[in-house]
């Protein structure tokens, strides 16, 4: 039986384990993680002592109890969590156990007798729901409405619950675990101390489901154990710590097909089951990368692979799966590590130490083997370092060329680690005019060239001195290199590129010339690098090179093409014939022949995005070395692979005026959650609005794609790189459908669109309604109009008859004067 077999390094197989958090203040509610799960649809729900989180990878939406919300829930203080095969979750709290509805956003308890604390839950195969509250145990069918209760009294006191091999087992506190028999409603005991000798505690705190018939047993004061279902038998895998103090097991998951981490309260155990070996990852105060607390709660191991822990203290620890894993080297307090922040030059000399000097903690040797550094600074005695700033450097034989900022040039015997030999600026004829050494080259010939701040030098082995290289002008020559034709090339600190072929005695300097596109993009030239198939490649601050030698003329790679930034430092090759660009805004893999283009971020694993000046390397094996302002980072380019996982794209929020809608309220256009709503209809004042969404891919959120397109607004595709909202403002009245899409942290895209229909009703003065009145409104008036017309008209010839008829009246009255008189 395995008691210990502890290797406190933090590594398993020569890997270290890079953990990134997330706590409160990004948002989760309460440090102290009890629980986790994700559910079909991808979102992580973490249960905590202060509330029950979803997350999407970027934000944490919270629930938690509210007296004036019958559809909250019961606790804030969340025990367990369980999804069943119908997409139904479960949460266990300290007031019962509750139902999830994520159409509504809502929850409902299951009414037991005396809810207390939930502990555990599980499904067996004919859908009835387990669970422990208040240490009893309690079966409950769903279906039939009907729950079984098993009494501590009359039977145990429950711990934990699991189903496996077509079983329900139950561990008690009396260090049992039981299984039970469907057929006569009775358990069956196992004693999990038989062999091991009883402890003063003999608590079983959980039971975990394994592979092959295996059943992961986690005790308070005796480790974790390991239950055969198939003999009925078990083992101790892990019972003390490196201190011989007792593990206290809190929870298990299978990392992969041998592998399971175990969590404790002295961190996480990396067990494998084949070879019974173990590995104890723990909290390091000075790496930001290790585990952030020691008391591990649970796990949760999302469909990419990647595991999510859970601890007491320091909220959720996440490791996504490696699909392009960076080692990295940085400063260490009081532990042996790199010795400065910013690394800038780095080789490797015949004995397979790797050398690396720093801009702010002088000279490092890194036994590659061991992984121990030894440290190299000045201390006025005779044999250190003179500076420790530290900009060229070069492995010639068994001398390191070590040149620093403003104090001269020193040569180490890499065999005895001392300075053998200092150079510095002077008058002398062969001394050197500059003590800034800014980069040391030695040509294919053996010729070793330095580049200063007041021009080129060539080392004289003969009078162990220095001749200035005159075909090359004084300058500050920040990089050197000579091609495969014997062309010298020269690269400078913003007097562009001099070459000198001396077969030919031509020579000549190249500038950027803003009125020519075919000019180098800028006259701060960082990096000159020729490639397999013999092209030259030239690193600027405007950005990328190629040389065309036929035309004399560059082509151009910057932002445009699709670059980060313009900002180019280093170039290596690997044997894909890709090109790895260290930049200011992360590490560039670039693809010369069909010009594709993938960028590596703090997102994928870097230590930062701003790499350092003249500061790559590539082993004999392929392994490449990129130097930074907070490390240096290592890695195989061989070992990177794509990432497959096609993410749902889900709308997570949608706001008006910057206001979210609450599902349900009175007057709110949302009756659904709207990750479930396929359609919304708004009111006129409400056409300002935004929306939230989320690709739920985890490995590296921030490097995920989103593209959108509202139809009937937009025509084309608007793509997102740093967002995942899109605004709309004062939309006028009409139907559109809204439609995104994204990709993973490897650029493969989910073409599914997501859709969302939006319906903005008009005003109530423009709806249909209103135009029918305004319609009666006019056919009233108009009626009226012409009616009233007819009405004047005939009133105007009725006035115009009793006129003519008064006429005829005063015409016949004059005549019958006019006959009498």
């Amino acid at each position: 039986i395995l008691t210990w077999l502890l290797a406190f390094a933090g590594t398993a197989g020569g890997q270290s384990f890079y953990f990134r958090h997330y706590q409160v203040e990004n948002g989760l509610s309460n440090n102290a993680v009890i629980c986790s799960a994700q559910d079909k649809q991808g979102f992580l729900w973490f249960g905590t002592k202060d509330g029950l989180d979803r997350f999407d990878g970027y934000t944490f939406k919270i629930f938690r109890y509210d007296a004036d919300d019958q559809g909250s829930i019961g606790s804030n203080f969340i025990h367990c969590l369980y999804e069943d095969p119908n997409g139904t979750l479960w949460v266990g709290t300290e007031n019962g156990l509750y139902k999830y509805n994520a159409t509504t956003e809502s929850f409902s308890i299951v009414t037991i007798q005396a809810p207390g604390r939930v502990r555990d839950i599980t499904m067996d195969d004919k859908g009835d729901l387990w669970f422990i509250s208040n240490f009893m145990l309690i079966r409950y069918s769903e279906s039939a409405g009907k729950l079984n209760y098993y009494d501590p009294l009359q039977y145990f006191a429950a711990t934990s619950v699991c189903f496996a091999a077509g079983k329900i087992w139950v561990s008690t506190t009396g260090g049992l675990l039981q299984k039970y028999d469907r057929d006569n409603n009775r358990f069956q005991a196992f004693d999990m101390y038989a062999q091991s000798g009883k402890p003063v505690n003999t608590w079983i705190e959980k039971l975990y489901t394994g592979s092959q018939n295996k059943i992961f047993i986690g005790t308070s004061v005796h480790g974790a154990k390991l239950f055969d279902i198939s003999s009925s038998s078990y083992k101790d895998i892990l019972t003390y710590n490196a201190d011989k103090t007792e593990v206290f097991a809190r929870n298990f998951i299978q990392a992969s097909a041998d592998e399971y981490w175990i969590g404790t309260e002295s961190g996480i155990f990396i067990y494998n089951i084949a070879s019974g070996a173990v590995v104890n990852l723990k909290k390091k105060y000075n790496d930001p990368y290790s585990l952030s607390d020691n008391a591990v709660y649970t796990f949760c191991k999302d469909k990419e692979g990647g595991i999510w822990t859970g601890t007491y203290f320091g909220g959720i620890n996440y490791y996504p799966k490696q699909f392009n894993y960076f080692n990295k080297l940085f400063p260490r307090s009081g532990e042996n590590s790199l010795s400065g922040h910013v690394a800038r030059e780095i080789h490797q000399d015949r004995y397979g130490h790797l050398w690396i000097g720093t801009e702010n903690a002088g000279l490092n040797k890194l036994d590659t083997a061991t992984g121990v550094f030894t440290h190299f600074t000045p201390t006025g005695a005779r044999g250190s370092i003179s500076y420790t700033n530290i900009h060229g450097m070069l492995i010639n034989g068994d001398e390191l060329w070590i040149g620093t900022f403003e104090h001269g040039l020193d040569v180490l015997n890499i065999k005895t680690g001392r300075i053998i030999r200092h150079y510095s600026e002077g008058p002398a004829a062969n001394a050197l005019k500059s003590n800034f050494i800014y980069c040391i080259y030695r040509t294919p010939a053996g010729e070793i060239l330095l580049g200063t701040t007041r021009g080129t030098y060539r080392y004289e082995q003969a009078s162990d001195g220095f001749s200035l290289v005159e075909q090359l002008p004084l300058n500050w020559y920040s990089c050197i290199l000579q091609d495969k034709s014997g062309v010298l090339w020269a690269g400078t600190y913003g007097s562009g590129l001099y070459f000198y072929n001396s077969r030919t005695n031509q020579s000549g300097n190249f500038r950027y010339d803003p009125a020519n596109k075919k000019s180098i993009t800028s006259d701060r030239v960082n990096s000159i690098f020729e490639d397999s198939q013999g092209r030259l490649w030239f690193a600027t601050e405007g950005g990328l090179c190629m040389y065309n030698r036929a035309t004399n003329e560059f082509k151009r790679y910057t932002t445009a093409e699709g670059f980060p930034t313009n900002f180019i430092l280093s170039i290596l090759e690997d044997e894909r014939k890709n090109l790895w660009i260290s930049t200011s805004k992360g590490l560039v893999c670039f693809d010369p022949a069909n010009g594709k283009i993938k960028t590596y971020t703090k997102d994928n694993g870097l230590l930062n995005d701003q790499f350092n000046f003249n500061s790559a390397y590539k082993d004999s094996k392929g392994k490449m070395y990129f130097g930074s302002v907070k490390g240096l980072i290592s890695f195989d380019p061989a070992s990177f692979t794509s990432n497959s996982f096609i993410p749902p794209v889900y709308i997570t929020g949608f706001q008006v005026f910057d206001k979210d809608i609450v599902v349900g309220k009175k007057g709110s256009p949302l009756q659904r959650s709207i990750t479930y709503t396929d359609r919304i209809v708004l009111n006129h004042n409400q056409s300002t609005f935004s929306i939230d969404f989320a690709s739920l891919s985890f490995t590296a959120p921030g490097m995920s794609e989103y593209a959108y397109k509202m139809e009937g607004l937009d025509k084309e595709w608007t793509y997102l790189k740093t967002n995942r909202k899109a605004y709309f403002t004062e939309l006028p009245p009409n139907s559109y459908v809204f439609k995104v899409k994204a990709s993973n942290s490897s650029g493969v895209w989910n073409e599914l669109e997501t859709t969302l229909s939006i319906d903005i009703l008009p005003p109530w003065w423009f709806s249909p309604w209103a135009y029918f009145l305004y319609a009666l409104a006019a056919i009233a008036i108009i009626f009226y109009s012409i009616r009233n017309y007819h009405h004047r008209i005939a009133e105007k010839n009725k006035r115009k008859i009793e006129q003519l008829e008064i006429a005829k009246e005063k015409e016949i009255f004059q005549a019958k004067i006019d006959f009498f008189t």
